[in-house]
C-alpha cells in the first residue's frame, strides 16, 4: 500500500510537471519556433530550386543545411517586447527571421566559406535570403544607383513584398572589387520596434549590374554592448571541452590507485565508454556537416573540413567523454557501494539486460516522473521571472540540423550530459559526503554541477542561467540522496531531451513531429520495457556470478575491517585507563594502535603492601589472535597478580597460559617490574622484552638488562629476577618495540634506541606527562605521515 501510495504522488508531481511545461512553454518561450511546417529536406528543395532564378546549378554539389539560430535577434527582440509590448515585435518580419533553414551550396572541392549559393528558408517555407556569389575576379559591368533601385523595386515586389512598408528612399552600399563593384540596395523597414536607434530591412544584391538576390539587413549601434551581455554564451561549448578534460585528469588518479589496489573493475566502465563513445560517434556524423560550417582548418576544402571538424570533435570531445564517463564510472562505484550500494541496483539491472523487474520500473518511473516535474516546474519558474526581465532564449534549445534530430538530440544526450552526470553524482557527491558531511557534501556537488553541467535552460540576463542551473543540479542531488542512480540519470536526461524536442512535438509537419517523438520514445525505452512489472514486488537481485570480481574483494575488505574493528574496540576496552598517581607515584601512558589489531598491552596494578606491580607486554604478529592471546595474558596476569605478585610466579603463570593456548605457538615477550616507592627498590625481569630505562632526575639515561626467553617458547620458564636501587625522582620508562621500530614510508631507517635515548634525555626534566609527549612527538617527526606498522605502548612512572 505505501508503495502504491508513493508511486501515486509521483505520478501525480508528473502529470502536473507535464501540464505546467504545455502551458508555460509557449510563454516562456514565445519566439520558438510553433506550427513548424517546413522540414531540412523540404527547406534543401525550396532552395535548390530558387537558386535556378539566379544562375545555373552547381555541378556535383556538396550541399550544407543547418538550423540557423540567431540568438543576437532573439534578445533584441525580447528588450523590444519589455519596453513596448509584444504587438509590435509581434507585429514584424523579424521573430520569422530568428530561426531558418540556412541552405549552402559548394562546387566540388571548393575552399571553404566560398559558396556559390546561399539561401535561408523560414520555418514555414518563405524565401528569407537568397544570393549567388560570384568570383571576385569576374569582370561585369557597373550598374547605376537608379537602375539598381528600379530593378530590385521590382524584383522584391515578384517575391511578395510590400514595399509600402518600407521606407520609400532606399539606402546603397557599394563595394569595389577586382573586377566590378558590387551593389546593394537597402530598404529600411516602417515597423521597427528594435531599441537604440538599431534599424531593419531588406535589401538587393547586384556583382556588377547582375542581380544575385536578396536578403535581410539589421544595423545595431548597440551590437558591441550586446555581444558582450552574451559573451558567455560562446564559452559554453569551449569551457565544456575544458571541464571534461579536466574532470577525466583528476578522476585518473584515484583510478589507477584504486584499479592497482585490486578495489576497481573495468568491465562496466568498458561498456559504459563504448555507450558514450558510440554515442559521440552517432552525433558527429549526423551534426558534422552543419556543425563545420563557419569554422574550419587551414586550406581545406568544404568536404575536408567537414571530416576535419569531425575528427576534432572526436579527439577532444567524444573520446575524452567517454573516458570521464569510464573513469567516473569505475572510480564513483567503487566509492558508492561502500555506503550506497543499494543505489545501482537498478542501474546494475538495466545494464545487465534484465529489465523484467520493479527495481528498474521504479527507477525508470521515478526518474520520469520527477524530469516532467523539474522541467514543467523550471519553465514555469522562468516565466514567473518575466517581470524581472527574464527571459529564456529558445535560440539555445531548437536542434534540427541533422537528418534525424530525434536521434541526435538523444545521442548528443548521451554522450555529453551522461558523462557529466556520472562524474557528479556518482564520484563527487560520496567523496564529498565523506569529508564535508551529507548537507556540505551536497551543497559542494551541486555547485560544482552548476558550473559543469550544460545548462538545463538558458537563460538572459545570463545569471539566470546560472541560478535556475544551480536549483536543477540541487534537485537532481537531493534526488539521488532520496532515491538511486538510475532515477537521477532519466531525471537529468529527461528535460534536456523533452526541451529540445517540444518544438518538433508542436510542428505541423508530421516528419518533424516523428522526430521529437523518436526521441522521446527511445530514452522512455527503459520504462515502456519494464513499466508492467511495476507494483510486482519482483526486484532485482543480486547473484554471486553478478557480483564484479572487485566488488567481491571490497566486500571481503569490508569484513575483515569490521571484524578487525571489532578486535580493537574489544582491544581497546581491555587496556586500562591507569589515574595520574598511584601510591605516590605519577604515572602517564600512552597506547597507539596500529592499523592492524595487534598484541601490545600494559597495567599498572596498587598491591596491599603499598607497591606497584608493573608491566608492558606484546603478543607478536597482528590481527585477531593476537589480540586474543594478549587479552588472555592481560587477564592472566591481573589474577596472577592478585594471588602472588612475586616476578618469579608471574612469569611462570603468563608463560604456561601463552605456551598452553596459542596454537601456532605465537610468542609474547613481557617486562614485569615491582616496584617499593618507600624502600626505593625494584625488582624486575624482562622475557624477551625491550629493557626498561631509568632515568635520573639530572637527566642520566640508564638501561635496566635483563634477559630470558619470549613467553610460549618452552614449557618452563627460567627467569633470573634483577634488582634495581631508585632514588627519588627518579623516573623509569617501559615501552614497546613499536617504539624504536617506527621508520619514514618507504625507508628502512629505524627511530632506534639511540633517537630513543637522546629524546629520553632531552626531555628527562619535564614531568611523566611531557616526558612521555616529547618521546611521541620525536617520533611522529621522524616518521612523518607514515602509518604506524605496529603497536606504540609507553609508560612512564616518576617516583616521589
Amino acid at each position: 500500500m505505501r508503495n502504491a501510495r508513493s508511486l501515486v504522488l509521483w505520478l501525480l508531481a508528473g502529470i502536473a510537471g507535464l501540464v505546467l511545461l504545455a502551458w508555460a512553454f509557449p510563454r516562456a518561450f514565445p519566439f520558438a519556433p510553433r506550427q513548424w511546417t517546413t522540414s531540412r529536406a523540404e527547406a534543401v528543395d525550396v532552395a535548390l530550386e530558387r537558386f535556378r532564378d539566379l544562375g545555373a546549378p552547381v555541378r556535383n554539389p556538396y550541399v550544407v543545411a543547418r538550423l540557423g539560430q540567431d540568438y543576437f535577434l532573439e534578445r533584441r527582440l525580447q528588450l523590444a517586447a519589455d519596453r513596448h509590448g509584444w504587438a509590435p515585435v509581434g507585429g514584424s518580419r523579424l521573430p520569422k527571421q530568428i530561426f531558418t533553414w540556412e541552405v549552402y551550396v559548394y562546387p566540388k572541392d571548393s575552399p571553404r566559406f566560398e559558396w556559390t549559393y546561399r539561401a535561408e528558408v523560414t520555418l514555414d517555407g518563405e524565401v528569407a535570403y537568397l544570393r549567388r556569389h560570384l568570383d571576385p575576379e569576374v569582370k561585369i559591368p557597373s550598374i547605376s544607383p537608379q537602375e539598381a533601385r528600379t530593378r530590385s523595386a521590382a524584383f522584391l515586389k515578384r517575391e511578395g513584398f510590400d514595399l509600402l512598408e518600407y521606407e520609400e528612399e532606399p539606402g546603397f552600399r557599394s563595394q569595389q572589387l577586382a573586377g566590378r563593384t558590387d551593389l546593394s540596395v537597402r530598404y529600411g523597414d516602417r515597423r521597427n520596434p528594435l531599441l537604440g536607434g538599431a534599424t531593419h530591412g531588406v535589401e538587393v544584391f547586384f556583382a556588377g549590374n547582375q542581380l544575385t538576390g536578396f536578403g535581410y539587413w539589421l544595423d545595431d549601434p548597440g551590437q558591441k554592448a550586446l555581444a558582450a551581455s552574451l559573451r558567455s554564451l560562446n564559452l559554453l561549448t569551449v569551457l565544456r571541452v575544458v571541464w571534461v578534460c579536466l574532470l577525466a585528469a583528476l578522476l585518473a588518479f584515484p583510478f589507477l590507485k584504486r584499479y592497482h589496489e585490486g578495489e576497481i573493475g573495468v568491465r562496466r566502465g568498458v561498456q559504459i565508454f563504448l555507450l558514450v563513445v558510440l554515442s559521440g560517434v552517432v552525433t558527429v556524423m549526423l551534426s558534422s556537416r552543419a556543425d563545420s560550417e563557419g569554422s574550419g582548418f587551414g586550406l581545406a576544402s568544404r568536404q575536408q573540413n567537414t571530416w576535419l571538424v569531425a575528427l576534432f570533435e572526436m579527439v577532444f570531445m567524444m573520446v575524452p567523454a567517454g573516458v570521464l564517463a569510464f573513469f567516473a564510472w569505475s572510480v564513483g562505484e567503487s566509492i558508492c557501494r561502500e555506503r550506497w550500494g543499494h543505489k545501482l541496483a537498478a542501474f546494475d539491472s538495466l545494464f545487465q539486460g534484465d529489465l523484467a523487474n520493479e527495481t528498474v520500473a521504479r527507477s525508470a518511473f521515478r526518474g520520469w516522473m520527477a524530469g516532467l516535474a523539474a522541467t514543467g516546474g523550471l519553465t514555469a519558474l522562468l516565466l514567473a521571472a518575466r517581470r524581472m526581465g527574464v527571459w529564456g532564449l529558445s535560440s539555445m534549445l531548437a536542434d534540427a540540423s541533422t537528418r534525424w534530430p530525434g536521434v541526435s538530440i538523444l545521442t548528443w544526450s548521451l554522450a555529453v550530459l551522461f558523462p557529466f552526470l556520472l562524474a557528479i553524482i556518482l564520484w563527487l557527491l560520496p567523496v564529498a559526503a565523506r569529508h564535508l558531511g551529507r548537507w556540505g557534501g551536497s551543497l559542494a556537488a551541486a555547485v560544482v554541477a552548476t558550473v559543469v553541467i550544460p545548462p538545463m535552460i538558458v537563460a538572459a540576463p545570463l545569471s539566470w542561467t546560472t541560478a535556475v542551473s544551480f536549483l536543477a543540479s540541487a534537485v537532481l542531488v537531493g534526488l539521488f540522496l532520496g532515491t538511486d542512480l538510475l532515477t537521477v540519470l532519466v531525471a537529468g536526461l529527461v528535460p534536456h531531451v523533452l526541451l529540445t524536442a517540444w518544438p518538433l512535438l508542436s510542428a505541423a509537419d508530421s516528419s518533424l513531429r516523428i522526430q521529437g517523438w523518436l526521441a522521446i520514445a527511445i530514452l522512455a525505452a527503459p520504462l515502456l520495457a519494464s513499466l508492467r512489472y511495476l507494483g510486482s514486488g519482483k526486484e532485482f537481485v543480486y547473484r554471486y556470478e553478478d557480483v564484479p570480481p572487485h566488488v567481491r574483494r571490497i566486500a571481503e575488505r569490508e569484513r575483515q575491517r569490521v571484524e578487525l574493528e571489532t578486535a580493537r574496540r574489544i582491544q581497546s576496552s581491555i587496556l586500562p585507563d591507569l589515574p595520574p598517581r598511584l601510591a605516590g607515584v605519577d604515572i602517564a601512558h600512552a597506547y597507539l594502535p596500529a592499523s592492524e589489531v595487534g598484541g601490545d598491552f600494559y597495567d599498572v596494578l596498587a598491591l596491599e603492601d603499598g607497591r606497584l606491580a608493573v608491566a608492558v607486554g606484546d603478543v607478536a604478529g597482528h590481527g585477531v589472535s593476537s589480540g586474543l592471546i594478549m587479552s588472555m595474558a592481560k587477564s592472566a596476569l591481573a589474577v596472577q597478580v592478585t594471588f602472588d605478585p612475586e616476578v618469579a610466579a608471574v612469569f611462570n603463570t603468563l608463560n604456561r597460559t601463552v605456551y598452553q593456548t596459542a596454537r601456532k605457538r605465537l610468542l609474547a615477550t613481557l617486562c614485569y617490574a615491582l616496584i617499593d616507592p618507600r624502600r626505593l627498590e625494584m625488582v624486575y625481569a624482562s622475557a624477551g622484552h625491550l629493557h626498561p630505562y631509568r632515568i635520573s632526575a639530572t637527566g642520566r639515561v640508564d638501561s635496566l638488562e635483563s634477559i630470558a626467553y619470549p613467553l610460549g617458547v618452552r614449557g618452563q620458564l627460567v627467569v633470573d629476577p634483577h634488582t634495581a636501587r631508585l632514588s627519588p625522582g627518579d623516573t623509569l620508562f617501559l615501552f614497546s618495540d613499536g617504539v624504536v621500530e617506527a621508520r619514514r614510508e618507504g625507508s628502512d631507517d629505524l627511530f632506534g634506541f639511540e633517537r630513543l635515548e637522546e629524546s629520553l634525555a632531552r626531555h628527562a626534566g619535564r614531568g611523566p606527562e611531557g616526558l612521555r609527549d616529547g618521546v611521541l612527538t620525536d617520533v611522529a617527526r621522524f616518521t612523518g605521515n607514515a602509518p604506524r606498522e605496529d603497536d606504540q605502548t609507553i609508560l612512564v612512572l616518576r617516583l616521589p
